[in-house]
């Protein structure tokens, strides 16, 4: 199976690993998959939308796509306001659905936070955020896995969010774990 990973630092972070640490994960679950990972850090779903034949078009055709944006949409010092969200997400979605069938197109949420550190995202705000992702899935058949509820199920979001940076976003190998599994639930 050839899976195309694309979206924010979520995806890309290497969290001291030789690839990305999702990557890494999903190789361990399914040890002959194939990857190619184009996403980048600090972008978001508007910046996304403009490099999307670079980051998905362009790309070889794969089996599956999985996306994850919105983690850079809703910090409340750069905040893209919900009804734009929405409407880059429906972009996105219209524009991939020509090369992907809906039921290979996997839309995840972006992930939950350790508000102790976060001083710009709340789990409320990334629920908001959470919730449009998942009616764009809906609206286009596409999966849709929603990580921050499944973070915030899987216990102490102070140990689950703490990756290198330590910053209550950028996660390590807890957090990888649960992406990785979330994402094989849903291939």
């Amino acid at each position: 199976m050839r899976l195309l990973l694309t979206g924010d630092s979520i995806i890309s972070r290497a969290e001291g690993k030789n690839e990305p640490h999702i990557n890494w994960n999903l190789k361990q679950l399914l040890p002959e998959i194939k990857i190619e990972n184009t996403a980048v850090s600090g972008i978001n779903s508007g910046a996304f939308f403009a490099r999307l034949g670079e980051l998905v078009l362009n790309v070889k055709q794969c089996d599956n796509l999985v996306i994850l944006l919105g983690t850079n949409d809703l910090p409340t010092h750069k905040q893209v306001p919900l009804k734009q969200f929405k409407q880059n997400m429906e972009l996105i979605a219209s524009a991939v659905i020509c090369q992907y069938y809906p039921p290979h197109v996997l839309l995840v949420s972006p992930p939950a936070v350790d508000e102790k550190k976060q001083r710009v995202r709340s789990n409320a705000l990334v629920k908001k955020y959470a919730r449009v992702v998942q009616e764009v899935a809906d609206e286009y058949h596409f999966g849709y896995a929603d990580l921050c509820q499944a973070m915030i199920e899987a216990g102490d979001l102070s140990e689950i969010s703490r990756g290198i940076k330590n910053d209550g976003l950028h996660f390590g190998n807890l957090g990888y774990d649960i992406l990785a599994k979330l994402i094989v639930e849903n291939l």
